[in-house]
């Protein structure tokens, strides 16, 4: 084999090296991109601020023209739950995890453990009403849960569900 020929050889060689190089570095960074944007994308988390040992349904109605925004931290949407249980809200719902946190009158949050079964029913409705004259009404999207011990959820539950 004469010398030109290994010099070929050699140049053929480095391309393919240089080529799966190449191609290793592009599949890297859109393996990088792409976690990136899946972790940039992810669902807000709910958090509900309940007031201190409360128990009772919560009820979110959501599309509430005349009512106030949701407030973000962050990736979080606060529900601050009044005694009543009832929140209004002009958002939209958006699905994602869901936190729970007691808050007393100084206003320390305590996480409610998820270890502790005291989120009941949780239930997501909306649709439409037929009525007798052929038309319709939208009946806006609500998201409702119990919050209380399951003693407490066996006494208020919907009778289908016992």
């Amino acid at each position: 084999m004469k010398w030109w020929q290994k010099l070929e050889s050699w140049e053929i060689a480095m391309r393919k090296i240089v080529g799966v190089t190449f191609a290793a570095s592009v599949l890297v960074c859109l393996v990088i991109g792409s976690l990136f944007l899946l972790n940039k994308s992810e669902n807000p988390t709910n958090k509900f601020l309940l007031p201190n040992d409360y128990a009772g349904w919560v009820e979110v109605t959501f599309d509430q023209v005349d009512s106030a925004s949701l407030k973000h931290e962050g990736n979080t949407i606060i529900f601050k739950v009044p005694p009543s249980g009832k929140i209004n809200t002009s958002n939209t719902n958006v699905t994602g995890p869901m936190r729970f946190y007691y808050v007393d009158e100084k206003g320390t949050q305590k996480e409610i453990p998820t270890n502790v079964e005291m989120i009941h029913g949780v239930s997501t409705t909306s649709g439409t009403i037929g009525k007798a004259d052929g038309k319709s009404e939208d009946i806006k999207e609500k998201l409702s849960f119990y919050v209380g011990t399951k003693e407490q959820w066996d006494q208020v539950r919907p009778s289908k569900e016992r």
